[in-house]
Parts: structure tokens; C-alpha cells; sequence
């Protein structure tokens, strides 16, 4: 396992990282089965403590309100004593807080003392009737926006413990999650020097979207990039049928039944859709790596998990990084490990990673 290591980081963690290192468990042998594990896999978990909270955001690519909302589900450990802070977590491309990996990591945060938001992207899962259109890499104005909202929200629930704890606000991004959350903290508005999140966890997140693009081209990627267009597809269609579009359009019918490629609904409704002038303006202007260096300061404490067996995401992009030379980044490049698999003998190791190093900063 390759490792940046970062000064602040407690020797536990160090000590932890130096004797559990990544190693695969049958019989998730490979990138893709580690890939599909959690596709055949049924959850038989509950939460802990689940409370539904809706997230007024604007219109896209506008400053007005039109009732439209993000779904999340805050769950909290059984001691609020000692709570330890909160923690977003954010899913990937056509996917949902009713996604087994999202559930699992919450689970672990929120059983290690952390109050978890699990939160529906726009016109994702069940929240896909709550607002018009869908979300993309650079959805940063709904994430801004819902996260302000949470900060005053437990500001209100939970002020006598913040003002004893002084509880941080992290954020955990699975895939284009943390694409999504890094965006965002780089397009947040500092006041006195505030930043959005204090600190966040990116696994197999895409920081080029070119790149990504090109990958899940590959022919042997066939069959991963017919499935997650299937999942894109049907969030159009019931984005569209709920607000009645559908019904006597057959143009709109045969736009996305042609569909053959991300990367052409990428061109045809995501990049339109939230202003960009092309496929290409969008892919550069959503690609976190371009932005980096010079809004270094608008970043909090970060730590990158990335295989170098990921068949969707290149990691190469997340190695990238260390070029930068920031002592708040931490990055971890293994040689196995899929697209946010990481699944060990003793459960998900990027799970217990990310978790332990919460609890280290």
C-alpha cells in the first residue's frame, strides 16, 4: 500500500494503518468482484435512530426557491453524550442513501459515536419527487445549501453539547459523492475564514471526469456502463413523468431511449441542464483536479482512498495530488481494492479507515 503521510495524523492512526493494511478475502478476489461485492449482498442491518429531514434548495442555476427539496436521514448513536460530531455522507453516480455501502459506513459512524446524515442527491432514491432535474458533479449551490441548513438545524437540537464539545462537521463522499463534496467546498463562499466541512473522506472518487469517461468506455467495462445508465435512464423518466413532460412528448421518449453512453447523457442533459456550454466545459469545470491548487486554502483536513484495481475510476488522478505537496491531504493508493469495495477479512477496511481517522483529527 502506497501512503502520504500527513504530520497532524495521531500515532494510533499511524499504528492502526501500519498493521491492518488492505488485503483482500475470498472470494472477492479483483477489482470487480470487489466492485460487485455489495451488489450481491443483502443488508439485514438497521439503524439506529433514523429522522427525516427535508433541505429547501433553489431552483437550478437560480437564487429562487420553488419548492423543491433534498431528501436526508440523520442518524444518531445510542450515546449523545458523547458525541464525537457529525458526519455527511454522500452517494455515487444513479445511486441512494438505500445503497448497502452508504448504510454500512453510517452504521459504523454512528456506532463509534458520530451523528450521521445520510443525504439523497438531487432527484435521487425516494427524493426523486421532491425536486426537478438531477444532480451532477458540480451540484455545489443544493450540497452549500443543505449543509448550512443542517449547521443551524443542530445548532437548535443539539446547541448545550456543541457548546460543551465544540462537534466538528465532516463529510464522507463514496464515488462521485465525494467528487460532489469536494466541488462544493471548493465553490463555498468563506466568511471569516469558515470552511464548509472540517474535514472529508473521498473513496474512489473521480477527480478528472474526462478521464472517468474514457474508462468506463473501455470495452470491458460494457456491462458496468449499460447498468449504471440504466439506473440514469429511469431517474430521467420519473424525473420527467412527475412533472408531466412525458406524456404527449415523443421526441423527449426517443432522446432517452437512444442513449447509448454516460457520456452522451452527460452531453444531451447533464451539461445543459446545469448551464455548461458543452460536454467538455462541463467535464473541466466539474473536475475537482483543475481547482485544486489554487483554492488550497478553501479545503479542510482531506483524506483520498483509492485502488489502483478500480475499473471505473483511474487512480492516477488521486496520486496526482501529492504533487501539491499539502500537508492536509492524506492519501492512501492500494494495489487492490475495486471501485469502493475494500472488502477485508474483518469487514470493509476503507470503512474502519475512514472512521479511525474522523476520530484522529
Amino acid at each position: 500500500m502506497e501512503l502520504e503521510r500527513n504530520n497532524s495524523k495521531s500515532s494510533s492512526f499511524s499504528d492502526y494503518l501500519k498493521n491492518k493494511p488492505f488485503r483482500e478475502v475470498l472470494p472477492w478476489i479483483g477489482g470487480d468482484l470487489q466492485t460487485l461485492r455489495d451488489t450481491f449482498v443483502i443488508d439485514f442491518g438497521k439503524s439506529i435512530k433514523n429522522k427525516k429531514i427535508f433541505f429547501p434548495i433553489n431552483k437550478i442555476l437560480s437564487e429562487k426557491f420553488e419548492s423543491d427539496y433534498l431528501l436526508g436521514f440523520l442518524e444518531l448513536p445510542e450515546n449523545l453524550i458523547s458525541l464525537k460530531g457529525f458526519v455527511i455522507v454522500t452517494h455515487g453516480l444513479g445511486g441512494s442513501t438505500k445503497r448497502f455501502g452508504l448504510r454500512r459506513i453510517s452504521r459504523k459512524l454512528a456506532n463509534n459515536g458520530f451523528g450521521v446524515l445520510k443525504l439523497n442527491l438531487r432527484g435521487s432514491g425516494s427524493a426523486r419527487y421532491l425536486a426537478k432535474g438531477n444532480y451532477c458533479a458540480r451540484c455545489s449551490s443544493d450540497v452549500i445549501s443543505a449543509i448550512n441548513y443542517f449547521k443551524k438545524l443542530i445548532n437548535l437540537e443539539f446547541k448545550d453539547l456543541i457548546k460543551m464539545n465544540n462537534l466538528p462537521i465532516y463529510g464522507v463522499g463514496l464515488s462521485l459523492g465525494g467528487t460532489i463534496l469536494l466541488n462544493a467546498c471548493l465553490d463555498y463562499d468563506e466568511s471569516k475564514g469558515e470552511k464548509l466541512l472540517d474535514g472529508l473522506a473521498c473513496v474512489s472518487s473521480p477527480l478528472d471526469l474526462s478521464s472517468c469517461s474514457q474508462c468506463i468506455e473501455k470495452s470491458r467495462n460494457y456491462i458496468y456502463q449499460k447498468w449504471l445508465l440504466h439506473r440514469l435512464k429511469n431517474q430521467l423518466w420519473e424525473g420527467f413523468n412527475d412533472e408531466g413532460k412525458l406524456l404527449d412528448n415523443e421526441k423527449l421518449r426517443k432522446k432517452i431511449r437512444s442513449l447509448k453512453s454516460i457520456r452522451e447523457f452527460d452531453q444531451k442533459f447533464t451539461a445543459p441542464n446545469w448551464g455548461f456550454n458543452s460536454l467538455e466545459d462541463y467535464y473541466v469545470k466539474a473536475s475537482p483536479i483543475f481547482r485544486v491548487q489554487n483554492s488550497i486554502k478553501k479545503l479542510p483536513k482531506m483524506l483520498f482512498i483509492h485502488a489502483k484495481d478500480d475499473p471505473w475510476v483511474p487512480y492516477k488522478d488521486t496520486l496526482n495530488l501529492r504533487k501539491e505537496l499539502i500537508d492536509k491531504f492524506t492519501i492512501f493508493i492500494t494495489e487492490k481494492g475495486g471501485h469502493n469495495g475494500f472488502h477485508s477479512i474483518n469487514g470493509c477496511w476503507s470503512d474502519e479507515v475512514v472512521k479511525n481517522w474522523f476520530t484522529s483529527i
